[in-house]
């Protein structure tokens, strides 16, 4: 017996202190504290705007983050399926990085831009209004900034910098609070305040990822080959990301353009805070995708994914904490007047269960098998869930239904991706 919790205690030591243990507590160090200012972002704007006011502000950050992931293409997340074997070959690392990073700067400006001369249509559509045009021509510039940022730091992790990483991280979350403490120190806060404390943060941010990237790689030759390497890779990833974008920040657009900026407001109040998992998902799959991608034997992958598993069991396990405790979070965070947010809190953090529980499943399936593929297909089922679940929920039952939406589309999809791995698993292996 003595043997055997003294093999368990040195296995866990190891697993501990194991190379993607550091990385993961160095990822996620950066995210909680990014997330902690932006809890206290949050809190500052719930208690400081009115419910209908903070939802205007939620539907712009979220059409914002939304064209930001859409305009990916996936091209941020494929870096980590080449990166790591140019590293090697230093020319043809910023070959590659200099024909990457003017693919993705060349579909952002054009989209930013089209975005920009479009804002009234847009502010009509989205708000039934004009009045939200020049908020729409902020969000444009902001959705440039953040594109470019997002790929500086996919580069950052897929060369596992993931340091810089963590300090990119903590600098968004607490910059943007320090302007936030800017705008109320000399003026009164509002929608327009809010969007612009953000915006500058996003500037700062691609700033600082400009320089721990470093521009050499501009020197470099633009690659013809490698451009048609990285779009076919990424087509279907692409597709993938970006029908799950669609699906993961379509609620708030719904729910302001289906009932009211309130609604959306109160709806927004527990997606902000929920919002910390998908964050703390990325940075744990930003880890495992380097390794994931070099790994060939099967013994090596059988203990890695065990350790991925114990983590992903982890995240899972505050979740459930945070269901049980949801009412005295949320209204010590937010006040009495948030307690209307509480059943909705806990219905996200359920859908949070299924979503959290893919990493294992959905890294496989892009840097182990190689199948992107997967991703597409399941993104167009989730996204299919989600506009007719929030069609038909919404006016039934407000805020509530795009928390059933999510539910629904996430609990399937979940069990549809692990299923499709598990048979390609199969055949890879037989045929080895």
């Amino acid at each position: 017996m003595k043997k055997y919790i003294s093999h368990i205690t040195r296995k866990a030591w190891i697993l501990a202190f194991s190379t993607t243990a550091r990385n993961t507590y160095m990822v996620f160090a950066g995210n909680i504290i990014s997330a902690f200012f932006a809890f206290l972002f949050t809190v500052v704007l719930v208690r400081g705007l009115s419910f209908a006011d903070f939802g205007y502000f939620s539907a712009l950050l979220s059409f914002l983050l939304l064209v930001s992931d859409l305009t990916d293409i996936g091209i941020g997340s494929s870096l980590s399926a080449f990166i790591p074997k140019l590293e090697a070959d230093r020319q043809k690392l910023l070959v590659f990085l200099k024909t990457s990073f003017f693919l993705q700067a060349g579909v952002a400006g054009t989209v930013s831009i089209l975005i920009f001369f479009l804002s009234s249509f847009l502010s009509i559509i989205f708000f039934h209004t004009r009045d939200l045009t020049y908020l729409v021509q902020i969000t444009s510039l902001g959705i440039f900034c953040t594109i470019l940022a997002n790929f500086l730091q996919y580069v950052l992790s897929a060369r596992q910098m993931f340091f810089k990483v963590s300090i990119l991280s903590s600098f968004g979350g607490a910059s943007r609070f320090a302007l936030l403490l800017l705008v109320l120190g000399f003026s009164t806060l509002n929608v327009d305040n809010a969007l612009w404390a953000h915006t500058v943060m996003v500037i700062l941010l691609l700033i600082l990822a400009i320089k721990f990237v470093g521009v050499k790689f501009l020197k470099a030759r633009f690659s013809i080959s490698d451009l048609k390497n990285l779009i076919s890779f990424t087509s279907f990833l692409g597709v993938a990301r970006g029908l799950t974008a669609l699906a993961s920040r379509l609620d708030v657009l719904m729910l302001i353009a289906l009932t009211n900026p309130t609604e959306a407001g109160i709806y927004s109040t527990a997606s902000r805070v929920v919002s910390i998992y998908p964050l703390l998902s990325g940075s744990f799959s930003t880890v495992i995708a380097p390794k994931l991608t070099a790994t060939t034997d099967r013994k090596r992958l059988k203990d890695f994914m065990i350790k991925v598993t114990i983590g992903t069991g982890g995240i899972v396990t505050t979740i459930l904490v945070l269901i049980l405790f949801a009412h005295p979070f949320i209204t010590v965070l937010f006040g009495q007047k948030a307690e209307s947010a509480v059943s909705v809190f806990q219905l996200l953090l359920l859908a949070m269960i299924f979503f959290v529980a893919s990493i294992p499943v959905v890294s496989l399936a892009i840097y182990y098998l190689r199948k992107p593929h997967i991703l597409s297909v399941n993104s167009i089922i989730q996204l299919f869930v989600v506009i007719i679940g929030n069609l038909f929920f919404i006016p039934r039952f407000g805020r509530m239904g795009t928390a059933y939406s999510l539910i629904i589309a996430y609990g399937i999809t979940l069990f549809f991706t692990a299923y499709l791995v598990f048979i390609y698993l199969r055949k890879k292996h037989e045929s080895e």
